[in-house]
């Protein structure tokens, strides 16, 4: 796995101070292109097929990992218990 890689997945699981209203917007802010990015592909994924832009594969993949993305963030502000 490469550096690069490795500090995204380490972002991505940092630690969020809930308490602290300024690092509150802050996490939220990380997870609008998240959610916008899912939004788009579920969009997408539920056209018409004369009316998709990706394909099936394509979808099914991206929501997967933008699911992952988005449950790590969570869990990196709620543990659970």
């Amino acid at each position: 796995m490469s550096r690069s890689r490795v500090r995204e997945r380490e972002r991505i699981r940092a630690a969020i101070h809930t308490t602290d209203p300024a690092a509150l917007v802050a996490y939220v802010n990380t997870l609008r292109p998240v959610v916008t990015s899912l939004r788009m592909l579920v969009e997408d994924a539920t056209a018409e097929p004369s009316k998709r832009i990706h394909a099936r594969s394509f979808l099914r993949r991206e929501l997967l990992r933008g699911i992952r993305e988005l449950e790590a963030r969570i869990n990196a502000a709620a543990p659970a218990p």
